[in-house]
């Protein structure tokens, strides 16, 4: 029943949408691996809301079009805080390499793709703020299917 639930979540997108968030995700990539490495050199191995922030930080310097793309490029970085969480930063690493060609060689977009410079300060800031929202709900989420998955579990073992 679980997985009915979670299937009805997934969505659907376009080829172009798919390609869009690999290359969003191949742009912040060497960013979100500098800022991994710059944590774990402080405080060793991420914790949930580290890797969170470090995704966060990482997509700052995009501009992301569309809910779609959106939603895909999460999902991309959520596979990859997956694998770093069970098998390490090395295997999520050449999961990312091998998956989309990820590199941590800094691209720098041609001009016209940089982010824009807003006329209004206040579309930078809620930018910013939805980003921020963005990440806490990802950890609220997480949490309610830990919970979920957890009360599942208690409720098979209790059948058994």
């Amino acid at each position: 029943m679980e997985q009915e639930a979670n299937e009805s979540q997934e969505i659907m997108i376009t080829e172009e949408e798919w390609h869009q968030a690999v290359a969003l995700f191949n742009r912040a990539y060497p960013y979100f691996i500098d800022e991994i490495e710059r944590v774990e050199a402080e405080r060793g191995k991420l914790n949930d809301f580290q890797l969170m922030l470090a995704v966060s930080r990482a997509k700052e310097r995009l501009v992301i079009l569309g809910w779609n793309c959106r939603k895909a490029l999460n999902a991309i970085f959520d596979r990859f805080v997956d694998l770093y969480r069970t098998s390490g930063k090395e295997w999520a690493e050449d999961w990312a390499e091998d998956t989309f060609g990820s590199s941590r060689i800094h691209v720098q977009p041609p001009d016209d793709e940089q982010q824009p410079d807003y006329a209004n300060p206040r579309i930078h800031d809620l930018r910013m703020l939805i980003q921020v929202k963005e990440a806490e709900l990802l950890l609220l989420y997480q949490e309610l299917v830990e919970l979920q998955d957890e009360e599942q579990a208690s409720r098979d073992a209790s059948w058994s």
